[in-house]
């Protein structure tokens, strides 16, 4: 294998502990990295938990690169998930496994089964997890659509039809599945019709169209203890005689039903519709002339202190000449204005007496007409001459801000443009309701919004706001698309060290990555909801400043 390969990791688990008093425990699984003897363990990504099971198979999986002359050491830590907290504190730990990622690619089928720690008396009598390691062909970057339904399924209840969910499987080499998809459940119908679903070939079928996919179809219960309807067996090049609008039906078969006399099917699966067109990616909307804007919103409210004093936030470090606020800027807009052709930043403050009245929208520049700061470095001057000349006050309001950014975004609203607003604020939120109506509002428009949370203030606002559990609402209407990331700064920068030159590289890069690693996904999600194709390149093909390239993010 090379070098710099593409891995995609997937995990199960089997005999885990429960912690919940009368049910299964509701587990998710929390992968780090470590690069070396000397390096720090730093967060991958999270599955989604499952719902009351000791035995998980998570869908989420993790993609990593291998590099030979690296290292590579993987954590995986099992919680017990109890409420919608980010913070891995609020949950029950279920057992930690580790390994390197040569140790995977060492075996030969290319997995490890590793006993959790700790346990009662052997290795292995609190769970064990399964790790598997598959290289991601680039072969391909096709992405397919499949709208499935079902119908005549069993009834597995007895005063009511099933409430049926499906799961998807691909093939190993070895003869094992790995679960790829699982939707979510209908209730009581033995004709359900599930929400259409995308997926791409690469994590569907390794590329190989020709690989067997199999759908299993189950009755959910609430206990987790889930009853088995049927399964059918596939592959895509059989799924994509579909994409002419040919509906095509698979008999669910149980096999224990099998030898039943006058059994035929326990239901039938019907692909109601497939659609495959080749995925498009952020660096193809870059080469085709994507420009990014970006707008930076500065919290300037009391709560952050007074500026002279060295407890504020907004206190410039004499020998540093940097704050929590510089560091946050500095390092999104640095990365950002690469991609902005006149590199003009919009930069507003909010929370401050202006000329004696309390303002949630003005400019740091002062010029209401024309708020645009020249680069970073313009918009960071501009920041610091505000610092004196307005008087910090309350209340912390962020809608008005968010608002006014997205108006003047839309007025150069086009299909080569793209915004991300920059939040930085020390939390505590007044109009709650009025910024998520402000979002859902926008989340329909060429936006990203970041938030950044400095200093040790209540954050739980702007978690809520991020909502990577469930799409966030106001009201009656549901967000288009998810357009949110919150980020704590000290969770990446050592508060005492703000310091943009003398900061470790790998903690930028952490910090970076964690702010803007949603954008390129929310970019191209965008642009495929709104039918807009990248455009014929303008620029070389050799352009290589993308975020992952340049930045190491």
């Amino acid at each position: 294998m090379e070098s710099g390969a593409e891995f995609e990791v997937t995990v199960c688990c089997s005999g885990l502990r429960a912690l919940d008093k009368f049910s299964h425990s509701d587990p998710m699984c929390v992968l780090y990295t470590k690069c070396g003897i000397r390096g720090s363990w730093v967060e991958e990504g999270r599955t989604e938990s499952v719902k009351n099971t000791g035995d998980p198979e998570w869908q989420k999986s993790f993609n990593l690169k291998y590099y030979f002359h690296q290292k590579q050491s993987l954590r995986f830590s099992l919680y017990d998930v109890d409420s919608n907290s980010t913070d891995l504190g609020d949950h029950d730990n279920l057992g930690t496994a580790e390994c390197t990622l040569a140790q995977i690619l060492a075996t030969q089928e290319n997995k490890v089964s590793l006993p959790l720690s700790p346990y009662h008396h052997s290795p292995g009598d609190c769970g064990s997890l399964l790790v598997r390691a598959v290289e991601v062909s680039d072969g391909t970057r096709d992405r397919v659509t499949l709208d499935l339904t079902a119908q005549n399924l069993d009834k597995k209840d007895l005063f009511s039809e099933s409430d049926p969910f499906y799961c998807v499987y691909r093939r190993n080499t070895d003869g094992t599945d790995t679960l790829v998809y699982r939707s979510e459940w209908i209730k009581d119908t033995a004709s359900p019709d599930w929400a259409p679903i995308t997926l791409d070939c690469a994590k569907l079928c390794l590329g190989d169209w020709t690989r067997n996919l199999r759908i299993e179809v189950y009755d959910w219960d609430m206990d987790g203890g889930h009853d088995f309807i049927g399964d059918c067996n596939t592959t895509m090049d059989e799924l994509a005689q579909g994409e002419d609008f040919q509906i095509l039906q698979f008999d669910l078969i149980n096999p224990k039903k099998v030898e039943k006399k006058g059994y035929h099917n326990s239901g039938q699966i019907v692909v109601k519709s497939v659609k495959i067109e080749q995925d498009t990616t952020f660096l193809d909307y870059v080469r085709g002339g994507l420009k990014i804007n970006l707008s930076v919103a500065v919290d300037m409210t009391g709560s952050n202190g007074d500026p002279d004093s060295p407890q504020s936030l907004h206190y410039i470090h004499p020998r540093t000449g940097e704050n929590a606020y510089t560091t946050a800027i500095r390092t999104v807009g640095e990365i950002l204005q690469d991609y902005d052709f006149d590199k003009k930043i919009m930069g507003m403050g909010f929370g401050s007496k202006v000329g004696g009245v309390v303002s949630h929208c003005f400019p740091l520049n002062g010029h209401a007409r024309n708020p645009y700061c020249k680069g970073v470095e313009g918009l960071v001057s501009s920041y610091m001459d505000t610092l004196n000349k307005v008087t910090l006050a309350e209340p912390t309001c962020y809608s008005q801000v968010l608002q006014y950014a997205a108006d003047d975004a839309m007025r150069a609203s086009n299909d080569v443009e793209y915004t991300v607003i920059l939040l930085i604020t020390d939390g505590g939120v007044t109009d709650f309701q009025e910024t998520k109506q402000a979002l859902v509002k926008m989340s329909k428009q060429p936006i990203s919004v970041v938030l950044v949370g400095v200093g040790e203030g209540d954050m739980g606002a702007l978690v809520q706001l991020d909502s990577d559990r469930a799409r966030l609402s106001w009201g009656q209407e549901q967000a288009d698309r998810d357009i949110v990331q919150f980020v704590e700064l000290n969770k990446y920068i050592d508060p005492a060290k703000y310091n943009h030159e003398e900061e470790p590289p790998e903690a930028r890069h952490r910090l970076a990555r964690a702010v803007l690693q949603e954008i390129p996904r929310q970019v191209t999600e965008y642009m495929r909801k709104n039918g807009i194709s990248p455009r014929v390149p303008d620029i070389p093909d050799d352009f290589q400043e993308d975020f992952d390239k340049k930045f190491k993010i």
